[in-house]
């Protein structure tokens, strides 16, 4: 009777101790998720409606660096060595 019991309290106790981490693992995930969705849509302030006067900024020139690209020599290879497996 008695070993009956030690094994149903220790597979309680395993039950229990995985519902602990599962809940705490994914209570994590939710609550990372919840802040990394705050962080890229801010609640939105209050604003005040734009002036219909203003123009436009004209937009910015955008200028690119691009290098030329150089060709490579072509190298002379050597004859091919040997290799003797016994």
């Amino acid at each position: 009777m008695y070993l009956l019991a030690s094994t149903l309290l220790g597979g309680l106790y395993l039950l229990i101790l995985f519902g602990l981490c599962l809940g705490g693992v994914v209570g994590f995930k939710h609550f990372r998720r919840s802040l990394r969705n705050a962080r890229e849509n801010p609640p939105e302030e209050k604003t005040q409606p734009p002036q219909q006067n203003t123009p436009a900024p004209a937009p910015k020139e955008v200028y690119y660096i691009v290098e030329k690209k150089r060709a490579r020599s072509k190298p002379s290879f050597s004859q091919p060595k040997k290799i003797h497996f016994e």
